[in-house]
């Protein structure tokens, strides 16, 4: 997937994913041919391919263009990675404000997309692999959970719901 910084492959990055989530919007991901993401993109298929290489790679970029926190990242300000505290209001903020992609994802069957990649995003910062799959399964099962409950909680309360459940709190 690209990751450099030219306007026009960036701005052809922003297309193919504002395309494919429309076309999702109207239809289920296995019916979504390359070809109709780049007629509604305006872009060839030459430059999917150049800047994507799948249509998996395109939920990566627009999952991965809406995190508010990379765990392995330190803080600019202070220089130390993010607590427990920052990583819940910052995925219950993402939570909420991306419900409707993360119910796509759930409807077609590739919740699981989510899950992988936060998954990487863990590995980077811990090498224990099984606390990067835990934490990464509970903050998708969360998600999953917000998207289709008939009572939606407010940001403050999901932030509070995940740091409760990563605290351990149900089990002391």
């Amino acid at each position: 997937m690209y990751q450099g910084c030219n306007k026009t492959a960036v701005a052809s990055q922003f297309a193919i994913a504002d395309s494919f989530v429309k076309l999702l919007k109207e239809k289920e991901y296995s019916k979504i041919s390359v070809s109709e993401i780049c007629s509604l993109a305006g872009v060839s298929r030459q430059t999917f391919y150049s800047l994507f290489e799948s249509k998996e790679n395109i939920v990566v970029f627009e999952l991965a263009k809406n995190y508010l926190f990379d765990p392995e990242e330190e803080c600019k300000c202070c220089g130390r990675k993010p607590s427990l505290e920052e990583l819940s209001r910052g995925y219950a903020q993402f939570i909420v404000e991306k419900s409707d992609f993360i119910a796509l994802l759930v409807r077609n069957g590739i919740i699981y997309q989510m899950q992988e990649c936060l998954y990487h995003s863990f590995c980077k910062c811990s090498s224990d692999e099984m606390t990067a799959d835990f934490i990464a399964g509970g903050l998708t099962a969360v998600a999953r959970h917000y998207c289709f409950s008939d009572q939606k909680m407010t940001c403050s309360e999901l932030q509070m719901k995940i740091q409760e459940l990563f605290s351990g709190f149900p089990f002391r």
